[in-house]
């Protein structure tokens, strides 16, 4: 056997197929460049086969099958959950539109003004109507209004910008806190001015007049 043919033979062939007493081994075993090549294809084959024999077996085709089938299961339960979950947002969001107040000035077209904000005023002086009285020259834009309490709560409600309640505060703060305005005298300390406006200064030699002694005695506690 020439060279040629031994190495047609170990192209199309496999070395674990030839036996030790066949032509190619015989050649590979007297000639000095047939036989290196012979020895590189047989660990070329070996190495191969070891790399074939340390890969993990094939999956079980039922196993794939309950595999795929367990995951569409998970998919269709998916799509339920964000249907449900969808739905249930919807309908909250209704809900809120027609229990909110904001949902309802949406709903009838009541939008609030923008920029205007509420505040009360606690009054300690003023009466709810004097202090409307104030300022209501300076409560003019548009939306803005104030509200007195009807249930005789010394207080004011604004509403408006708040440039607006920033100048309303600021006069309520001032007539509450004058020394001389109206709502911190009595009216008998009104009435005392005037006589004594009227009369002028007491005279000294005026005789003064005891306290009579015609009043009842206070009834003793028992």
């Amino acid at each position: 056997m020439t060279c040629q043919e031994c190495v047609s033979e170990l192209a199309t062939g496999s070395l674990r197929d030839l036996t030790p007493d066949s032509d190619v081994m015989r050649h590979c075993a007297t000639c000095p460049d047939c036989g290196p090549l012979a020895t590189l294809l047989r660990e070329r084959e070996y190495n191969a086969a070891s790399i074939l024999n340390s890969l993990p077996p094939m999956s079980n085709p039922l196993a794939v099958a309950e595999t795929a089938a367990l995951v569409a299961k998970r998919r269709r339960v998916g799509k339920v959950v964000v249907f449900l979950t969808g739905a249930a947002l919807v309908a909250t969001i209704w809900i809120s539109l027609f229990t909110t107040r904001i949902g309802r000035d949406m709903i009838t077209g009541d939008r609030p003004s923008r920029g205007l904000i509420t505040e009360t005023f606690t009054l300690s002086c003023l009466s709810p109507q004097q202090a409307g009285d104030i300022i209501d020259p300076y409560i003019r834009s548009n939306g803005s209004t104030y509200y007195v309490s009807k249930s005789g709560l010394s207080a004011i409600t604004v509403r408006g910008r708040p440039d607006e309640l920033t100048k309303a505060g600021r006069l309520l703060r001032q007539f509450e806190n004058d020394p001389q305005a109206a709502c911190r005298h009595l009216p008998f300390d009104k009435v005392e001015e005037v006589l004594k406006r009227f009369r002028g200064p007491p005279d000294p030699s005026a005789p003064v007049l005891a306290p009579s002694t015609d009043v009842a005695p206070p009834a003793k506690k028992k």
